[in-house]
């Protein structure tokens, strides 16, 4: 192992050890106490819920499906790493949701028990569920055949590549059949793009609530899909710019997919700024009620603005579009312009969640409710497990084989 490499693992473990201490601050401790979320007085939808969001709409399982099902052969380099940071993100982000709400214990009685059909909350743990098993089988067969050839090798990366390749069992699960595998693993990813676009949806269905003004539009299932597109695609750049410097190894046909995904980011931040601007105008107008409009304006002109003027609009939107025009075929200004996307997204998750609720306070009370350092801590250690889990499979699984002609 490398140096930087074992300084980056250790970083990591440290973070994600954090990360644990925290949550378990958070529910039992008293170090720095903390009220449960969904009965705290002021804001009970908080940092985790929209870390939550941030994570399972980085929709990189959705671009590989897509890529797969309409024969994109720019994309095929990157369809492994897009269904793994897929299958880490989502896994990451139920965690961090599973803590927030406490007692997770109770889910399963909760979901098959007590199965409420009419609630939008249980769809989307559903849809997400279904798109993560349907990501694993996509990825499973779309790795077999490179495992079956890892694992005639030897070492730990061998005896993984035997186990996860269940070529133990014999029969089907021993033979390479690459043709029969690909078949599989795209029927399977139109069933993981379909159950993503509606968890993706759903997910914005869920903040379409009436009684919160800044939530209360027809357009958040089709804004969301859109945002995590966005999301997906900057991730992907993000990732494979940096697995590329970091491993020292340069792959002219995921560079060719690095350059497409920067026009699919292009567009989607174009088509994310109109949608800004619609949301704004349809959702803030004067005439469509007070608390819509104090909503967008705490948002727009309140204590929110910084956020939403800076980060949302300026870093997240403004600047990559210019670094990837300017930029045009330039790494460097692709990998600028998607971390700065990266950065606007999350602020935009972040605002939404708590911009959202401001309307309903109690008069007096802080629109603006600061982050428990607890919740920060458990977010940073969330965000570094999601690291620590994609660098583990990227280093045991055969990412770099090369599919036979």
């Amino acid at each position: 192992m490398k140096t930087r490499e074992f300084i980056l693992i250790s970083a990591l473990l440290v973070l994600v050890a954090s990360g644990l201490l925290a949550a378990y601050q958070m529910h039992f401790g008293t170090v720095i106490p903390i009220e449960p979320y969904e009965s705290a007085v002021g804001n009970p939808w908080r940092l985790l819920v929209a870390l939550y969001v941030f994570l399972v709409l980085i929709g990189t399982g959705a671009i590989a499906s897509a890529g797969e099902i309409l024969g994109i052969k720019e994309l095929e380099p990157i369809i492994k790493e897009a269904i793994l940071i897929s299958i880490v993100t989502i896994s990451v982000g139920l965690i961090t949701i599973a803590v927030d709400l406490e007692r997770i214990e109770r889910a399963g009685n909760a979901l098959l028990g007590y199965a409420n059909p009419m609630s939008v909350m249980y769809w989307m743990i559903i849809f997400y569920v279904l798109e993560l098993l349907f990501l694993i089988l996509e990825g499973w067969f779309y790795f077999r055949a490179d495992l079956l050839k890892q694992s005639e090798k030897r070492g730990f990366k061998a005896f993984i590549s035997k186990l996860l390749s269940l070529k133990f069992l014999g029969g089907f699960f021993s033979k390479q059949n690459r043709d029969l595998d690909m078949s599989f693993a795209k029927s399977i990813g139109f069933l993981a793009l379909i159950t993503a676009i509606l968890a993706y949806s759903n997910l914005g269905a869920l903040f379409s609530a009436s009684y919160i003004p800044l939530w209360n539009d027809a357009s958040n299932p089709v804004y969301f899909v859109l945002t995590a597109i966005t999301a997906g695609s900057a991730v992907l750049i993000f990732s494979t710019i940096i697995t590329s410097w970091t491993t020292g190894k340069s792959d002219e046909r995921k560079m060719k997919a690095v350059f497409l995904l920067g026009k699919l980011l292009l567009y989607s931040l174009f088509a994310s700024s109109i949608f800004i601007l619609w949301r704004t105008v349809i959702i803030g107008y004067p005439a469509v009620s007070y608390l819509a409009s104090y909503s967008v304006n705490n948002l727009i002109f309140g204590k929110f603005a910084l956020n939403f003027w800076f980060l949302e609009i300026f870093v997240g939107i403004i600047a990559p579009i210019l670094a990837i025009i300017a930029g045009r075929k330039n790494l460097d200004a692709l990998f600028v312009a998607s971390f700065l996307s990266l950065v606007g997204i999350f602020a935009f998750r972040f605002d939404f969640v708590y911009a959202g609720q401001t309307s309903k306070q109690i008069s007096g009370m802080s629109v603006t409710p600061p982050v428990h350092p607890l919740e920060a801590i458990f977010a940073v250690g969330a965000i570094s497990l999601a690291l620590l889990l994609y660098y583990i499979l990227y280093k045991l699984l055969p990412m770099e084989v090369e599919h036979e002609s």
